[in-house]
């Protein structure tokens, strides 16, 4: 038997999730994207130690690091870009074809990895709000822009 889970099977799974809860809840699904990511940290915060980080760009490269260890991206960067902005770059989510198919039509994604990060920052005081929309290149990057907010 195959231990490991299909990242195929796990975008289905996830993409019938949030579209059943698009349509059961519509904007309120922003709720559970955000509280979904909360949840994640909650889990696996000892894990990564972040008990012993002061800098939030090095919590969220530790977090990033751990989302390429789980297999859900192949490569992944978060870089300050300015004072207040960020550039987070994500190379094959096994979650694009979903999320895209959601995106079009009209509904939340489920921002997987997007709302782990903002959790952890908000963990070290700041919001985020993301900068225009996801960018899909056909090479299979995923590239969001944040700007950063003291809270």
């Amino acid at each position: 038997m195959n231990s490991c889970v299909k990242p195929r099977f796990f975008d289905l799974e996830l993409y019938s999730v949030y579209k059943a809860v698009n349509e059961v809840l519509g904007e309120k699904t922003w709720d559970i994207v955000w509280k979904a990511g909360e949840i994640l940290l909650d889990l696996i915060s000892d894990e990564l130690r972040l008990n012993e980080v002061e800098d939030p760009l090095e919590a969220l490269r530790r977090v990033a690091e751990w989302l390429k260890d789980m297999g859900y991206i192949s490569d992944i960067e978060v870089r300050r870009t300015g004072e207040d902005t960020v550039e987070y770059v994500m190379s094959d989510p096994i979650i694009t074809p979903g999320a895209k198919k959601l995106i079009e039509e009209d509904m939340v994604p489920p921002h997987v990895s997007t709302s782990l990060m903002f959790a952890t920052l908000k963990r070290y005081g700041y919001g985020a709000e993301m900068i225009g929309d996801t960018v899909f290149l056909e090479d299979g990057r995923v590239i969001e822009k944040w700007r950063l907010i003291k809270i």
